[in-house]
């Protein structure tokens, strides 16, 4: 007989959720962006016209305030001290679900503002709390919601040796355990994670798979594992990325990953074909999907996705991934033979992918499919030049991609068994690995 796990202790001082004043995050998150907004506007002088738009600068509280909700700021302490920031949404009284609750991780260089881009009435969070989701935004280690320690400074180098590795062991379990401890609920948990996010899901789950007893399902969006077919600019980085060499690390930082929120522009104009305000932002250099021509873009949007794409990181991250796509397996940072167990993850998984991401391939997210004990679907996108940042904000994302998790949230574990996927059987991709 199944007997549900036990819960967390209930919230010490170490725990204590805490409602924050939106003032501080007001400060904290203008001061991140002010900092590096000038030395952009130097060569960049669209910058100048786009944050004088009134969202530019708001933070994430701040987009959902305007946006007409009310959002609770949590700060938690992960088991070895950093500060982290969730950001929870609460249902709608009047919902049919009965409280039901999601954890939404944001991807490579993101934060929980990824997930609110795209206003009132498209974003997901939205569409899940007016149905009825509890939902909580985490945000991972060195973005600029979850810059701080108990002990070690922001600015030193100690700070900054992490990569997704303890994303998901320290990061996403201390998560859940708040979440859980929280609502004092045996409740399960849905998840969605798109692409590093989907990355610390699977890490926590095999490396600790007890946490698996504690979700319900997990729907990965263009998740970032095993990465031997990547594309584009990120390739540069993989013959260095062991020991990576000082000229290197002065170009993309040795802490935090491009602290100045700025490709040069001599890099991006010889690996990078389209608008200088694309192509020297970091997150845009590195996935691809360049757009090449904006001039029907909402202008509001634009500042929005600018000046909070990207949300920081460290350099270790990137090097981390560089190290698996070199390698062609999901291991431990520096430790090629060290692979995480991913037989271990037991959740049933559900993956989208699109046939134009250069970071998560096809051929790659097959090889995943069929490495984890309970695949129930991989569902691809083709055709319709989805990228990979393109999962969450996209013009696009509420039909090809919103859609798709709502049905895997409700039928998902009943509907799909084994291998019943849309490409699923195309087997052919795997020659390509």
């Amino acid at each position: 007989m199944f007997s549900p796990p036990p819960l967390p202790t209930p919230p010490t001082p170490r725990m204590t959720p805490q409602i924050l004043g939106e003032f501080n995050y007001k400060r904290t998150f203008n001061d991140f962006v002010e900092k590096t907004a000038a030395e952009n506007e130097t060569d960049i002088p669209d910058y100048i016209n786009l944050k004088s738009e009134p969202t530019a600068l708001m933070s994430t509280p701040q987009l959902a305030t305007l946006h007409g909700r009310r959002m609770e700021s949590h700060v938690i302490n992960t088991k070895d001290g950093y500060l982290l920031t969730l950001h929870r949404i609460s249902p709608k009284l009047d919902s049919t679900l009965s409280n039901r609750t999601i954890i939404l991780h944001h991807g490579l260089l993101g934060s929980s503002a990824d997930w609110v881009l795209l206003g009132p009435t498209k974003s997901l969070p939205y569409i899940l709390s007016d149905i009825g989701y509890d939902v909580w935004m985490a945000n991972a280690r060195g973005n600029y919601y979850s810059r701080g320690h108990i002990k070690m400074a922001v600015d030193s180098e100690e700070f900054w040796r992490f990569s997704f590795q303890e994303m998901g062991e320290y990061d996403l379990a201390a998560v859940i355990d708040y979440i859980r401890a929280l609502k004092n609920s045996n409740e399960l948990i849905d998840f969605v994670g798109h692409s590093m996010g989907a990355t610390a899901l699977l890490v926590l789950l095999s490396t600790n798979p007890r946490y698996n007893q504690y979700l319900r399902i997990g729907v990965l969006l263009a998740p970032l594992a095993f990465m031997s077919n990547v594309e584009g600019p990120f390739k540069a980085l993989t013959a260095m990325a062991i020991n990576p060499p000082d000229q290197l690390l002065k170009l993309i930082g040795r802490k935090e990953f491009v602290p100045s929120r700025k490709i040069p522009k001599w890099l991006a104009v010889k690996y990078c074909k389209g608008p200088l305000l694309f192509c020297c932002n970091p997150l845009y250099f590195i996935s691809g999907g360049i757009p090449l021509d904006t001039r029907s873009w909402d202008v509001s949007f634009l500042a929005r996705l600018l000046y909070h794409v990207p949300a920081g990181g460290s350099t270790d991250t990137l090097l981390h991934y560089a190290q698996v796509v070199k390698s062609g397996k999901f291991h431990r940072f520096n430790k090629i033979k060290d692979q995480f167990p991913l037989n271990a993850v037991t959740v049933p998984i559900a993956i989208l992918s699109s046939s134009d991401d250069w970071l998560a391939s096809i051929p790659d997210l097959l090889r995943l499919y069929f490495s984890i004990a309970n695949p129930i679907d991989h569902y691809i996108i083709r055709g319709k030049n989805l990228s990979h940042t393109e999962f969450v904000w996209g013009a696009n994302a509420e039909e090809l991609v919103f859609k798709k998790i709502l049905d895997f949230l409700d039928q998902g574990i009943k509907t799909f068994s084994g291998a019943k996927s849309n490409e699923i059987s195309d087997l052919s991709f795997l020659s390509l690995r």
